[in-house]
């Protein structure tokens, strides 16, 4: 199981936070040691990369766990971190 850090929501849901990526769910239960969404297709996670904030919605793939939907997310985190920071390093011309 991931060590998220839940927070429970003022207007409903929890948000589950763990390295730079946040998921809002409406609601979760443990089993087998994992955090089953209530309503995967409710759920979105997002990520700030250089001031800008990505939000990914769960639909289509509606991943059943936190754990799933986080690992598909850490992907694409990667890549936006390393499009942007590949972008500000790669740039550089010289005259």
């Amino acid at each position: 199981m991931y060590q998220f850090s839940i927070k429970k929501q003022a207007d409903g849901g929890y948000r589950f936070e763990l390295d730079g990526i946040q998921l809002l769910v409406d609601d979760y239960t443990i089993k087998e040691d994992k955090h089953l969404l209530a309503h995967p297709n409710k759920a979105i996670a997002y990520f700030n990369i250089d001031a800008n904030i990505y939000g990914v919605s769960n639909v289509p793939q509606n991943f059943p766990t936190a754990e799933a939907f986080f690992d598909a997310i850490t992907k694409q985190y990667q890549i936006f971190k390393n499009n942007v920071g590949g972008k500000n390093k790669n740039n550089h011309h010289s005259a």
